[in-house]
């Protein structure tokens, strides 16, 4: 018989077991996990209460690994005997939790011993009893059994503790509990990151700023001449530096750090290497410096009036001229060294500039004659260019001393033909065989006479330079010595007539009577040539308007009439009525006389008085400025809000002001040293542009235009006390260039000795000198000059067309000189650069 089948055991029971044996393993492994979540509980704690990061990080360390130590160590040995529950201890803690007896559950896994029917039968009804018990089995819930290890509950305890510290930390437990597990432990050193530094100084002439070259740079052009600096650091191997074909080491500057330098003088790709790889590279380009351009502005040569010589010139360079030149070569001896004449340039080193300078090269022995010139222009590289060549003729000097004609004719033949000496000796022969030329100057005659024998017997070749610079001197003296020789003459005349007079009162007989009219007309003949003299003087020196070549062969009208009288008186023998002639005649002599005395005396105070009045004329220079400004600010206000900048334009506007305060306080100390006195005005006026300057920085453009119109209110009233401190010096504000007493100071002297023909009228009517009816009512003084009056309004001046040239001239001369020195504030000779501009 065989062995009965095992029952079918139901679903149920199989989920029954596994949810046995899961509560068996947790009752188990429960209290073997405790340990080490309480020690877990402990760290947390102290983690949300941020006391791991207090510890030094070495401890900090050590206190985690001993917390993880804890844990596996505690875990392991809860773990040690537990084993996993198999059916039968699952069928166990079913039938206890669920009260059956007897082990029902064992039938389902037993068999009989015996296989008889009756126990077959008997064993299948006690297997249909156990399986209807199964739907009453019971799993129960687990009893780990800690109460029984922890009588005292501190388990719950400790996570009351990690919920109070929770609450304790808050929104800082993620950020506590991270610092807690990650200690702060001091890095290694890592190796250095690679920095690249490259920049190229452009040298210093070119005023270019130095050029960083960046890496996102791709091209660059840099001047020729440039240095370049690259530095590397970071890294230990030396990098290396690459331009086309040419390569350059570095240069090491400590153990990480490395410096290469090199002179641009040519383009390419520039590229850093190091290890075989790239660090950065530029597309390089030298932009080789140009030659300065140059050129005449207009036809040089010899102006229509003035002894100058007019050399126009235009020059242009890529970074500036450095010089300018004129170099002249004579027409008729190009073989001979040239003339250079150097010309001043604006600003220092220009990039572009124009202008027309007037050298006077009158003194030069190629005075008058044709030369053939170039201007050479030189940048600070040393390069030179040259413009085309152009004939002119330089300026000379008039002569009309025939003595001093005659040496200058000399001096250019010389000039011309230096070898051939003989039409220069043939002239000096002819002077020196009329002695009498010379009217008594015998100083000058020994002169000429060592002109001659020094060319007659010295053959070197610097004999002829040295006779031509001699003959200059003697000419000049000749010319503007003409009126001490004339005065000579007639201080001798003066003193034989004299003595003629003294005797014919003693001898009256016919014979010093006719000897007393001869002396007589000799002393007139000595006035005439003598005002002659004064009135070439005076033209030389521009002191009056020219005159009538007819009107000089006129003398003064009285002093004439007087010589006359006293002539007549002496040959019909009334000696009283001529010796009364010959006491008038000589007080007008030394009134003469005296008159050019204080002309000579007045020269100095004259040069004074013209200082005074150009500083004047840049007064109202100032005034007109203010005004611009001013009013520029008031079209500011009244535009509004528009699409420019405004703070721009009140930095503009305070840069203006302060170039206008500058030339101000240079006017203020140059009236000072002239006058002895200071001006409150300007003071005043130099105040109110200084408020100004200020309120514009500030954007108070209301309070900053006030300050404008009180600048403009102080320098005029700055320009009045100008002319009344002018007027105590001797010249009445308001007056032309030539002052109270003409341009010399010798108006006194010049109405003395003015012709009948100038002096209004016809001959043999016109006024006495001095007399107050002396002007003309064309408005020309009787000096021939435009009659001002005594106004102390410059804006009343009438001043003639060729006066208001040359001050002009002169005041461009003046700031040219002053833009030339390199040593004012760059903003000086910005403002210099713009005044020039206006000419």
């Amino acid at each position: 018989m065989t062995d009965p089948a095992p029952p079918k055991l139901p679903g149920r029971l199989s989920g029954r077991r596994l949810l046995a044996r899961g509560v068996i393993l947790f009752e188990a492994v429960w209290p073997a996990l405790w340990p080490p979540l309480a020690i877990i509980g402990l760290f947390l704690c102290a983690a949300l209460l941020n006391l791991p990061a207090l510890l030094p990080a070495s401890t900090q360390v050590a206190l985690l690994a001993l917390v993880g130590l804890a844990v596996v160590g505690s875990l392991l040995w809860g773990l040690r005997s537990i084993r996993l529950p198999d059916d039968r201890a699952a069928d166990r803690r079913l039938e206890t939790n669920s009260g059956l007896i007897h082990r029902p559950l064992a039938v389902l896994s037993d068999k009989p011993a015996n296989a008889d029917p009756v126990g077959l039968a008997l064993w299948k009804a006690h297997e249909a009893r156990a399986i209807s018990q199964i739907s009453r089995l019971q799993v129960g819930l687990p009893r780990p059994g800690l109460a029984r290890r922890d009588p005292r509950a501190l388990r719950h305890g400790l996570l009351l503790a990690v919920l109070a510290c929770l609450g304790i930390a808050n929104t800082d437990a993620p950020s506590r509990l991270y610092a807690a597990v990650t200690p702060a432990l001091p890095a290694e050193p890592g190796a250095p990151a690679t920095e690249l530094q490259a920049w190229i100084t452009p040298p210093a002439y070119t005023r270019i700023a130095p050029i960083f070259l960046k890496a996102d740079t791709a091209s660059v052009s840099v001047p020729a001449g440039s240095h370049l600096v690259v530095n590397v650091s970071g890294g230990s191997t030396p990098p290396t530096l690459v331009l086309n074909d040419r390569t350059g080491p570095f240069t090491e500057l400590d153990h990480n750090s490395f410096q290469a330098e090199w002179d641009l003088t040519r383009g390419g790709l520039l590229t850093v290497k190091r290890d075989g790889s790239s660090l950065a590279s530029w597309k390089l380009t030298v932009v080789v410096d140009q030659p300065p351009t140059v050129a005449w502005g207009d036809k040089p040569g010899r102006p229509p009036s003035g002894q100058q010589t007019r050399l126009p010139w235009q020059v242009a360079d890529d970074y500036g001229v450095t010089a300018l030149q004129a170099e002249l070569h004579l027409k008729d001896r190009p073989e001979a060294p040239p003339l250079i004449v150097p010309i001043p340039l604006p600003g220092g080193s220009p990039r572009s500039a124009h202008g027309v300078n007037l050298a006077d090269l009158t003194a030069n022995p190629w005075a008058g004659l044709p030369v053939v010139g170039r201007l050479l222009a030189h940048d600070a590289t040393g390069q030179t260019g040259t413009s085309a060549e152009a004939s002119f003729d330089l300026a000379e000097r008039p002569f009309h001393n025939p003595i001093a004609q005659a040496l200058i004719a000399a001096r250019k033949s010389l000039s011309v033909q230096p070898d051939d000496r003989g039409d220069a000796l043939e002239t000096l022969d002819g002077l020196m065989q009329r002695p009498e030329m010379f009217a008594g100057d015998i100083g000058a005659f020994l002169n000429l006479s060592s002109i001659y024998y020094d060319l007659v017997r010295n053959r070197a070749d610097s004999a002829v330079p040295e006779s031509q610079d001699a003959m200059w001197q003697l000419a000049v003296h000749m010319e503007d010595g003409q009126t001490e020789q004339s005065a000579r003459a007639l201080e001798q005349a003066r003193q034989a007539a004299r003595d003629a007079m003294d005797k014919a009162q003693q001898q009256p007989d016919e014979k010093t009577r006719q000897e007393l009219a001869k002396k007589l007309e000799e002393l007139r003949q000595a006035i005439d040539r003598h005002i002659r003299a004064l009135m070439d003087q005076a033209r030389r020196d521009n002191s009056i308007m020219p005159f009538d070549p007819k009107a000089m062969q006129l003398s003064d009208r009285d002093m004439q009439r007087m010589a006359q009288q006293a002539e007549q008186a002496a040959k019909q023998g009334r000696m009283a009525d001529a010796q009364q002639r010959m006491a008038q005649l000589e007080k007008m002599l030394d009134q003469l006389r005296n008159a050019r005395a204080q002309g000579n005396d007045s020269k100095q105070a004259n040069s004074k008085r013209q200082r005074g009045k150009t500083q004047q004329s840049v007064v109202q220079d100032l005034i007109e400025r203010q005004g611009g400004l001013l009013d520029h600010a008031q079209r500011r206000a009244d535009s509004g809000p528009s699409t420019t900048d405004p703070n721009a334009d009140r930095a503009a506007d305070s840069r203006v002001q302060q170039a206008l305060r500058r030339a101000l306080g240079e006017l203020m100390q140059q009236f000072t040293d002239l006058s002895g006195e200071a001006s409150p005005g300007l003071g005043q006026a130099d105040q109110a542009m200084r408020d100004s300057a200020t309120q514009l920085n500030q954007g108070q453009d209301q309070q900053a235009r006030e300050s404008q119109q009180q600048a403009i209110a102080a320098l005029q009233k700055g320009n009045r006390e100008m002319g009344q401190a002018m007027a105590k010096m001797g010249q009445q504000p308001g007056q032309g260039d030539e002052g109270q007493d003409g341009q010399d100071g010798s108006e006194g002297m010049m109405g003395m000795m003015m012709p009948d023909g100038q002096r209004g009228g016809g001959r043999g009517n016109g006024p006495l000198p001095g007399s107050p009816d002396q002007t003309d009512p064309n408005g020309r003084d009787p000096l021939g000059r435009y009659n001002q009056g005594n106004s102390t309004d410059n804006a009343d001046v009438a001043v003639p067309e060729q006066r208001e040239r040359q001050r002009t001239q002169a005041i461009q001369e003046e700031l040219r000189r002053r833009g030339a020195d390199q040593e004012r504030p760059q903003q000086e000779l910005d403002y210099i650069n713009r005044l020039l501009k206006q000419f």
